[in-house]
């Protein structure tokens, strides 16, 4: 027993091992999505210096530096942190604005659902075999006598060999099902 153990998990190391392509694009695509979380808090302070210095120079002398701040135009370094932090503060006040109050990004989110077939009429194999296997028996055994509950059974199992129907969907079911039992 334990032979077969062993060989079974040296199959499966094999198939499945650290330098499998499965494997190393998964790990890739972590990296890539760290980099990506990052960046927007990098590009924020990258932003944020790079304006500051190019705008620093036109508005050393500007009133909001010399009678609220009072920062003479001599003093570079304290004026720029500043400058900095304004910048800062209008690119967060830019993205709350564009969050809250304008809210461009909702279409974009409504249009990705609607296009998502999995989001509005098909299921995902993991799904259908929980219908089929679970809910669906216990549902038949448990509502026998409601006949409106019998009438949801029966769209349910219509709508579970409509989907079967699909050659790639029917192929997922039967490879998640082997995957589940092996």
């Amino acid at each position: 027993m334990a032979n077969t153990r062993k060989t079974r998990v040296r199959k499966a190391g094999t198939k499945r091992g650290l330098t499998s392509p499965g494997r190393i694009k998964k790990t890739l695509m972590t990296y890539i999505w760290r980099v990506q979380q990052s960046q927007m808090l990098i590009s924020i302070i990258f932003w944020s210096l790079t304006l500051t210095g190019v705008f620093y120079q036109y508005i050393r002398e500007w009133w909001l530096f010399t009678e609220v701040f009072h920062i003479p135009p001599e003093n570079v370094g304290l004026g720029m942190t500043v400058l900095f932090f304004l910048v800062i503060f209008s690119i967060v006040l830019i993205g709350v604005a564009y969050d809250k109050v304008f809210r461009l990004w909702q279409e974009q989110s409504i249009v990705a659902v609607e296009r998502n077939p999995y989001s509005r009429f098909l299921l995902m194999p993991k799904e259908i075999l929980l219908w089929k296997r679970c809910q669906m028996r216990i549902l038949k055994e448990v509502v026998k006598d409601d006949p409106e509950a019998q009438r949801d059974i029966e769209f349910m199992d219509k709508w579970m060999e409509k989907l079967m129907e699909d050659p790639k969907i029917r192929k997922q079911v039967e490879d998640t099902e082997k995957n589940i039992l092996s």
